[in-house]
């Protein structure tokens, strides 16, 4: 359970962040909303950003719940592949969440050493978790090729996100819905019966 005084301090950039946008939240705004003084703030975050990152955490833990899920057992395979999909379509929605995390993936490429080794972590839990949800809905072994193939799930995931926030419309939503899908069905299935045949 997070810390009440974290809890506030999030609540309150929330609202900034729809309020001023990204660039327009400040620490001061953050305290203020929050009813603290900056210097409270920083008992908890030692910057701007490490509040952003942890808002947006806290708004795309789609996978960890799914992944929770799976792994205790609590639901038959063919339920978890529907909350899957469910859940990269909510994924792509979560408009304020992923500009934030573009946002600190930026900063984190300009030098911000604090995100950078977030991001590291972030990324290591993700595919990690992806790989467990895989192992339990396709009956596969951990490995290296489930990991890797957890890796490219993750890029694809970023790179949707990515041409979903830049309006590209590339391509219609019920084709990458239909697709997505289909992997989920059957293709992730019969790709790991060809790695694990020694084929792929």
């Amino acid at each position: 359970m997070m810390n009440e005084g974290k809890q506030k301090i999030l609540e309150a950039a929330r609202a900034t962040i729809v309020e001023h946008g990204i660039q327009g939240t400040t620490l001061r705004g953050i305290a203020k909303r929050a009813g603290l003084s900056t210097g409270a703030i920083y008992h908890y975050y030692s910057s701007k950003e490490a509040i952003l990152y942890d808002v947006m955490d806290e708004g795309l833990g789609e996978i960890r719940r799914i992944a929770t899920v799976s792994l205790e057992d609590q639901k038959e395979v063919k339920e978890i592949i529907q909350e899957i999909f469910a859940g990269m379509q909510d994924r792509l929605k979560k408009d304020a969440e992923n500009r934030l995390q573009f946002y600190l993936a930026h900063e984190a490429m300009l030098g911000n050493e604090e995100l950078q080794l977030k991001f590291k972590q972030k990324y290591e839990d993700w595919i990690s978790r992806v790989e467990a949800i895989f192992v339990r809905a396709y009956g596969v072994e951990h490995g290296p090729s489930t990991r890797a193939v957890a890796a490219w799930t993750m890029a694809a995931i970023d790179g949707m996100v990515l041409q979903t926030l830049l309006q590209t419309n590339v391509v219609a939503v019920e084709h990458t819905d239909r697709v997505l899908e289909y992997l989920l069905q059957d293709g992730f299935a019969h790709f790991f019966k060809i790695i694990e045949t020694g084929r792929g």
